[in-house]
């Protein structure tokens, strides 16, 4: 009797325990699973929303579900600047910005050396000089100021539309009030070709184009479809005066927050996502400039850049006395190697480090 009695209460302590080993392991299993933030200012319909929700993906496979990351698109937590703000706080995690606006976070605003004019004459050339060390360089001066850069991903080649005629040479652009982000790079380019930048917010530009605000604005192909510019715009012309970075960055107070194995997969998914990205934008160009010209957009290719690329030589004049001649010389440097290795018109393509 007292054997079965002393077997009895073996076998409670032995479930007890067992109960108590499982609610540990599961307790762990949830603490080390984080829970993360990411805005973007673009709409649903934009690339750029799709890729956020394969990055968020690749970003929960590779760290066997650690890592799950919500998605707040079309700038429902702020601005451009707010939602920088709140990841240099930590209040946010991630955000999609662009070296222009992202710079004001640095004293020297060097990001803002990443979008000179003309630099590039095809994709090729600005994936592969994107992703090159040098560039990550760029972003350092930011963690200073609680951001960190993951990766550049893809806001295609900026062109122009307005409402009030095509633009063919620099002097179509005369007169035009030209919205552009806020960045002191865009608002020079956009003087120097002879319009007026007026920096606005892009959560305000559909109603301000709709309202005569400002006569037009500028874009990439897939930002202008996605967020139907073409209903409040007549002319686009493919002008591609600025290629338009992407940076991914996130809250260095987050970042020191996550493991190795947390902070490894959310660095290699946001390179996988960067290559998903550019394979998308402009293989999807020409479907969504035939559903802009269907919808009633006019749009014109512009034959001669060179005129383009002569008025905004005050730009790199500019950027010399702002950062020195060293500085900008060593980006056209890199960039020229990069250009005899893609040349324009070549079929050689480059996507991400796999492709070369």
């Amino acid at each position: 009797m007292r054997t079965q009695r002393s077997f009895t209460w073996l076998s409670v302590g032995l479930m007890f325990a067992v109960t108590i080993f499982l609610s540990l392991a599961a307790d762990s299993a949830m603490a080390k699973t984080v829970h993360l933030r990411l805005a973007h200012s673009e709409a649903v319909a934009n690339i750029r929303h799709d890729v956020t929700i394969f990055f968020a993906k690749r970003a929960d496979e590779l760290s066997k579900g650690e890592v799950k990351i919500e998605i707040f698109p079309a700038g429902v937590l702020g601005s451009h600047q707010s939602c920088q703000e709140q990841v240099s706080m930590g209040t946010l995690d991630f955000y999609i910005t662009t070296a222009g606006l992202v710079s004001v976070f640095d004293p020297n605003r060097a990001p803002d050396l990443l979008e000179l004019p003309y630099l590039f004459d095809n994709y090729s050339q600005a994936y592969a000089f994107m992703d090159l060390p040098f560039v990550a360089k760029f972003y350092e001066p930011l963690l200073a100021n609680g951001i960190r850069y993951l990766a550049t991903w893809d806001n295609g080649f900026r062109q122009m539309t307005n409402n009030v005629r095509p633009i063919n040479t620099p002097a179509d652009m005369k007169g035009l009030k030209i919205r552009v982000v806020q960045s002191e790079m865009s608002i020079n380019i956009i003087n120097a070709l002879g319009a007026s930048a007026v920096p606005m917010s892009y959560s305000e530009l559909y109603t301000a184009l709709s309202q005569g605000v400002v006569d037009g604005q500028e874009n990439p192909f897939m930002n202008i479809y996605a967020s139907k510019f073409y209903e409040v715009q007549k002319y686009l012309s493919v002008t591609r005066h600025q290629y338009s970075t992407l940076p991914l960055i996130i809250s260095e107070k987050t970042w020191k927050k996550l493991d190795d194995n947390q902070r490894q997969a959310i660095q290699k998914a946001a390179l996988e996502a960067a290559v998903y990205f550019r394979k998308q934008v402009g293989a999807s160009e020409d479907s969504q400039r035939k559903a802009m010209e269907a919808a009633g957009m006019k749009i014109n290719d512009v034959s001669d850049l060179t005129p383009f690329r002569t008025a905004v030589e005050p730009v790199y004049a500019w950027a010399k006395g702002k950062w020195g001649a060293d500085k900008v010389n060593e980006i056209l440097t890199a960039v020229e190697k990069i250009r005899k290795e893609y040349p324009a018109g070549t079929d050689k393509l480059y996507f991400g480090p796999e492709s070369k």
